[in-house]
């Protein structure tokens, strides 16, 4: 049997039919000023030189596909198509044509995270972000969640573990640094220094999802062979200094209140990144 990959009732929800104000061509056209962004757009960055593509192809073939909006208190806001709408704005059109949809708060946050899943213009923080705020904003729980996104439960949790991630290493997997492979490797560590540390070398080294995994293996067997007790009052103080400085932190102190900080690094350009943020450059 095949899956419904967009979950119950979301084909209606991102198809082009209209369902309110359509002329005898099935649309209508909009001024371009009086649209705006879908507030619940999972997606956080657009690419401006595919943005500049786009407008390219809309120079030569008009815009075939009309945008899909909605109305709320005599605005028109976003549903489907706004890289279409930017891309309409670089070439500053007046207006684009646009299927008007009554959607409720819950179609507008399924519909958008699924259409950009489903066309991969999503990076892998991006799509645990917006199940997040789904799970949130409707109250569901992740099984439910996973319905409604025609998505299986352990895929779901998954994409929720990367929010548990640093933001250095958050940052890595939205940049492409690293693979979302690499991410659930160094998750296993569940401790920020040694997450940091593995992401430095992941960096610097190039290492592939495998050789992660090896590192963490690596690592982990020299967590759990520790050569003193540890003061939890230090290992929390560490914590926090690494989360702020985004890299491994090591404190030792004596009983007569004399102590050294260390700050690790890989490379000089990192060390130049905790240079300039020591002394506030």
């Amino acid at each position: 049997m095949k899956r419904n990959v967009l979950g119950k009732g979301i084909d209606a929800i991102i198809s082009n039919k209209p369902t309110v104000e359509v002329d005898d061509k099935g649309y209508i056209e909009i001024d371009i000023d009086e649209i705006y962004p879908n507030p619940y757009q999972p997606r956080k960055k657009f690419s401006v030189e595919k943005i500049k593509e786009l407008a390219d192809s809309l120079t030569e073939s008009g815009m075939i596909q009309p945008v899909v909006v909605y109305k709320e208190e005599n605005k028109y806001f976003l549903m489907v198509g706004e890289r279409r709408w930017r891309a309409a704005q670089f070439l500053k059109w007046k207006q684009i044509p646009a299927i008007v949809k009554n959607l409720t708060q819950n179609d507008l946050i399924i519909g958008a995270l699924v259409e950009n899943i489903q066309r991969e213009d999503l990076n892998p923080i991006e799509v645990a972000e917006g199940i997040e705020m789904l799970i949130k904003e409707m109250g569901l729980t992740q099984e439910k969640a996973g319905e409604k996104l025609g998505m299986n439960r352990s895929t779901l949790t998954n994409y929720l573990r990367l929010l548990k991630l640093p933001e250095a290493v958050k940052e890595s997997v939205i940049t492409g640094a690293i693979t979302q492979g690499h991410a659930r490797a160094i998750l296993a560590l569940e401790d920020n220094a040694l997450i940091l540390e593995a992401l430095s070398r992941i960096l610097k080294n190039g290492f592939s999802v495998r050789q992660a995994e090896k590192l963490v293996k690596s690592l982990t067997k020299e967590k759990i062979t520790p050569q003193i007790k540890e003061d939890p009052d230090v290992r929390k103080t560490e914590d926090r200094l690494a989360r702020t400085l985004s890299t491994r932190v090591k404190l030792s102190y004596a009983k007569n209140g004399k102590g050294k900080i260390e700050i690790f690094f890989n490379q000089l350009e990192e060390f130049d990144r905790l240079y300039k943020l020591l002394i506030k450059e």
